[in-house]
């Protein structure tokens, strides 16, 4: 009898920690801004040339926008608009979008994107298996039509995507590479689109086979790998812990990127 006990405990011991740790993961979805909602009126006001740094820290702040991205706004005034989507707090709910795993998404109103070049890559943890973060990451192909170039979920090959489907994660990164020009960004994502779309989904790629390949020997591929590779054939290693495998915050923490713009994230 204390053996069936035992075993109930167990059981029961394991089926909570398991509950747990999904309510833990389910919080990390969407992570509320650090700071306070201030007004940006005056600085939504100036004139763009005379930003400061301590101007761009606390656009930042308040909007999410990094440097690249207030740059490229025709008009600061813009500034107050992505201020509300910023602290707008993300409703959503999870889905799965595979036998194994499962992702989520904003019920409500999208987030305002910030404007976008050609080889940008966006980052989101709005994916899962189980309890364990695992990712999405995309590259974007096209930025004036708005297309991607992602391996998008297990069983599936890899495919060009519409870029408002990143307005409806609860949270996400935009990152671009630190002092290129767009124009060989723009190869780089040439290269995403001619090579690595319509590619078989590989989760073990960077084991079997080797993480690197030369465009006419790529068999499999997945999300953070596509991006790698993309990078990596104009020599830039944006995987930030040079592992086997490549993973979406593998290449979020890479000191190679500046941050355009982030949401959700804290």
């Amino acid at each position: 009898m204390k053996k069936i006990v035992f075993f109930i405990c167990i059981i029961y011991g394991t089926a909570a920690a398991y509950l747990a740790s999904l309510f833990y993961a389910e919080s990390l979805a969407y992570i509320p801004p650090k700071a306070q909602k201030a007004d940006i009126s005056q600085i939504a006001g100036k004139d763009p040339a005379s930003l400061t740094e301590k101007d761009y820290e606390f656009i930042f702040s308040q909007t999410g926008l990094g440097k690249a991205a207030v740059n490229s706004l025709k008009d600061l005034g813009e500034l107050i608009s992505y201020q509300e989507s910023y602290f707008t707090a993300a409703e959503f709910d999870c889905k799965a979008n595979s036998p194994v795993s499962c992702e989520e998404r904003i019920t409500g109103k999208p987030i305002k994107l910030a404007p976008l070049e050609n080889g940008d890559i966006l980052v989101t943890n709005c994916s899962h298996v189980l309890s364990w973060r695992n990712g999405h990451a995309a590259i974007v192909a096209d930025a004036e039509k708005g297309v991607t170039v992602e391996a998008v979920v297990i069983g599936k090959n890899s495919k060009t995507q519409d870029i408002s489907k990143w307005t409806k994660y609860p949270n996400l990164t935009v990152l671009r590479l630190k002092g290129v020009s767009a124009e060989n960004r723009a190869k780089i994502a040439m290269f995403a689109a001619k090579n690595l779309n319509n590619v078989p989904y590989n989760v073990f790629i960077g084991l079997y086979p080797q993480k690197y390949c030369v465009p006419d020997k790529i068999s499999g591929t997945q999300c953070a790998h596509l991006i790698w590779l993309s990078y990596a054939a104009f020599g830039f290693d944006i995987d930030s812990d040079r592992g086997l495998i490549v993973t979406p915050e593998d290449i979020r923490g890479s000191d190679l990127f500046e941050v355009v713009q982030t949401y959700g994230r804290g």
